[in-house]
């Protein structure tokens, strides 16, 4: 069976050193000693050609670990490709499960941290006025209490590194959290909670950054462009989540708005039947009376009852307006309502 290319120069050398050690052995016990130092070119040349191929093994040696270590580089990267689509499954699996993005959080923080090592996970998501964060943290080395997040902190969009990364749109590494910390609030909690090093991913949908996704640790330049393209496509998930819950949220309004507008206008229109009808036999009453303290009383009643019915009034105007201020959000944001839901429903059966 022929050698395999990698190891014929190690067989072949290990010939020639048994080959080039024969004849020293012999010498070395007194037997057939060269009377001529021409008998020992023989020899030099027998050790420069295992000098060579010695050079040539280790060459070699020298490209099989060059491709070792590509391949386990590569090995691991495929390995790390794994592990952030496993994670990515299983968010979208949470998130299947429950619109809770804060709860979708803490349940993939750990996972999140195998991805990126860090001691902390964060989430800071951004209020609809766009003034403020409400952070939610992960001590991903400790077992949650909780069964469910709670907001920890409410940061000001102003002087902290989460408006900046929201500004800009683009993720913050922060090797020396010290040197920031005198710039912003954030920072400043972060290092005297004893942390050294951040990273801050923004979260974007649609063009619009919704919130950050963080790491942080409590050892100095921990985090490299490496963890920012391990948290990229997290970071997308998440932020088209969090809009979704929104958007979730907002259908709900609408519809709790139709509800209670149809409500309104129903109620109002029963009160303002029987305040004219109050009026009017008000009115006829007062006809046929001479009384002015009666005249009086009734002219009251009549004026509570017009006053009545323009607060009836201002309550229709402000319930639609109202509605067509959400109605307008949804068409805004693509969402469809009831009437629409409807109408696709009934073009799908055709």
């Amino acid at each position: 069976m022929p050698l395999r290319e990698d190891r014929a120069p190690v067989w072949a050398i290990w010939l020639l050193i048994a080959f080039g050690a024969v004849q020293p052995l012999a010498w070395a016990l007194g037997v057939d000693l060269p009377s001529h130092p021409l008998a020992l070119i023989p020899l030099l040349i027998v050790w420069v050609a295992l000098l060579v191929l010695a050079a040539i093994a280790t060459r070699r040696i020298g490209v099989l670990s060059q491709r070792l270590s590509k391949k386990e580089q590569d090995h691991t990267a495929t390995l790390t490709e794994v592990d952030q689509l496993q994670t990515q499954n299983a968010m979208l699996d949470v998130i299947a499960r429950s619109v809770d993005v804060p709860l979708a959080f803490q349940a993939l923080a750990e996972r999140v941290s195998r991805l990126v090592p860090c001691d902390r996970v964060g989430l800071a998501l951004l209020s609809e006025d766009e003034r403020e964060f409400q952070t939610y943290t992960a001590r991903v080395h400790v077992e949650e209490r909780r069964s469910r997040p709670r907001p920890e902190i409410v940061f000001k969009v102003e002087r902290t590194m989460l408006g900046g990364v929201v500004r800009s749109g683009e993720p913050m590494i922060v090797g020396d959290i010290g040197t920031v910390s005198a710039d912003f609030l954030d920072a400043n909690i972060l290092m005297t909670s004893g942390f050294k090093s951040a990273l801050l991913m923004p979260l974007v949908s649609r063009g619009r950054v919704v919130g950050t996704l963080n790491a942080v640790a409590r050892r100095g330049n921990s985090f490299t462009r490496q963890h920012v393209d391990a948290l990229l496509p997290i970071a997308e998930i998440l932020a088209v989540a969090w809009v979704a819950q929104q958007l979730h949220m907002t259908l709900g309004k609408h519809r709790t708005m139709e509800v209670m507008s149809e409500m309104t206008l129903s109620v109002a229109a029963e009160i303002n039947s029987a305040l004219q009808t109050i009026i009017g036999h008000c009115d006829l009453i007062g006809r046929g009376q001479t009384d002015v303290s009666l005249q009086r009383d009734l002219q009251t009643i009549m004026g509570q009852a017009q006053r009545i019915d323009g607060l009836l009034d201002k309550m229709r105007t402000a319930s639609n307006e109202r509605l067509r201020e959400m109605t307008h959000t949804i068409n805004r944001e693509g969402i469809p309502t009831n009437g629409q839901e409807e109408e696709a429903n009934a073009r799908s059966e055709r």
